[in-house]
């Protein structure tokens, strides 16, 4: 009996966080069932629709702290152009998770965009130690 509730335990455990789609240090949140096609329409460039599915799920206290919800509104606002609030949301989830690694490449991503090399270099020097792909793909943009 023991040995099925460990797996059934180890089972939980492991199926939470490899749905972790953008998490990259924060304890994992159980996202809501529309969080998966929101991340599917955000791959598919469907900004405009993902922003509405997003700011639903945000409107919810649940989620509202999440940061892989905010960095992906925040990324979805930034492919809209709409830098200064993808800013704000951006800072709001390295706020709570100030080792994210998706939203320090994509902050440093709206810094290029934005003409502030400096904040992106900076950003940048926050990943060099990570040894991830978010050093590399922050470092080829700021480079391109």
């Amino acid at each position: 009996m023991k040995k099925i509730i460990f797996l059934v335990s180890l089972l939980l455990i492991t199926t939470t966080y490899s749905y972790a789609a953008g998490s990259d240090s924060a304890p994992e949140v159980v996202k809501p069932s529309s969080y998966k096609s929101i991340l599917s329409m955000i791959k598919k460039e469907q900004y405009v629709e993902a922003i509405k599915g997003l700011e639903k799920i945000l409107e919810d206290k649940k989620y509202a702290n999440d940061p892989d919800v905010l960095n992906h509104y925040a990324y979805s606002l930034r492919k809209t152009q709409n830098y200064v609030k993808a800013e704000e949301y951006y800072k709001k989830a390295l706020s709570i998770d100030p080792a994210h690694r998706g939203a320090l490449e994509y902050i440093g991503e709206l810094y290029v965009d934005t003409k502030r090399l400096d904040l992106a270099n900076a950003t940048l020097k926050k990943l060099e130690n990570c040894r991830c792909e978010e050093y590399a793909e922050l470092k080829s943009y700021i480079n391109k």
